[in-house]
């Protein structure tokens, strides 16, 4: 969009008498000034403009000129999804870009790569006071994320979902530990993670999404408030969860309903939606 706005002013003032275009270059300059602070920036096969065909460089060079155009200012999302792209290799844009993104007042991040030899490190010292203070949605994909003790804490966090992400259980307990408005965690196919132990000072904590990290052995949660578990691919100790809070419960798991109409009545009372999906039942 910024792209065309920007070719499309150039063609009206070049086809203008000189004063006519003058005025117009005063009004467009406003124009182009209020794109320079525009709040939302999503970039994706279909916003950027891409044919069928199109190849990763083309959206890393429209990318790179469009950021190169932005203040930083006034920027609430960021969102660069890379679904269905072919040709990718803009890992060396991405500092860059992330250092005009991550400004304070950012609300929401989200960076969907795709699967590639190397896995982009996600530079967590951009993570500054500012920014640490109004980022309330972080959502990463095909990224390594090794937050350490010094990242400080993230009091606005929301939601953090991590989908094919390379972190351990020590690096993903350092983030909790310092995220203590969270609301929503998704992991998907996080596959370092090998226990998950929620802490009781995730007071605001509603919502827990696991699916499919292999070496997960063990599922703890001391969170009063998690009224919402969608699971597959592991088993649940309910001893190990707090559960009278809950009232959503999805369960991809086999031999499991028996134990359901067994369990479940006692230890979350306040069931509302159950969902089980069992391949066997002996």
């Amino acid at each position: 969009q910024w792209l065309c706005v920007q070719e499309m002013l150039f063609h009206i003032h070049s086809l203008m008498p000189m004063r006519e275009a003058a005025r117009a270059a005063r009004a467009s300059r406003a124009f182009l000034h209020s794109w320079r602070c525009h709040p939302n920036l999503i970039f994706n096969k279909d916003t950027i403009g891409l044919k069928k065909n199109g190849r990763g460089e083309n959206f890393h060079h429209k990318i790179d000129r469009i950021l190169r155009n932005h203040s930083g200012i006034s920027l609430k999302m960021f969102n660069l999804d890379y679904t269905g792209m072919r040709g990718f290799n803009g890992t060396s844009y991405f500092d860059s870009w992330l250092q005009i993104a991550l400004k304070p007042g950012i609300e929401e991040l989200t960076l969907l790569l795709i699967k590639t030899e190397k896995q982009y490190n996600f530079p967590c010292s951009l993570l500054s006071d500012g920014v640490r203070n109004s980022l309330q949605h972080l959502k990463l994909r095909f990224a390594a994320l090794h937050p350490t003790v010094e990242l400080g804490p993230l009091g606005s966090l929301k939601s953090l979902h991590l989908s094919h992400v390379n972190i351990t259980w020590d690096e993903l307990n350092c983030l909790l530990c310092n995220s203590l408005a969270l609301e929503q965690l998704e992991l998907n196919c996080c596959a370092e993670i090998i226990c998950l132990k929620i802490p009781c000072a995730l007071q605001q904590l509603s919502s827990l999404s696991v699916l499919g990290c292999e070496r997960l052995k063990v599922i703890e949660s001391k969170a009063p408030n998690l009224s919402s578990i969608f699971l597959r691919g592991h088993r649940l100790n309910f001893s190990l969860v707090e559960t009278l809070q809950m009232k959503k419960l999805v369960y991809f798991c086999s031999n499991f309903v028996h134990g359901a109409r067994a369990k479940l009545p006692t230890i979350m009372p306040n069931l509302e939606t159950l969902d089980i999906i069992s391949q066997v039942e002996v």
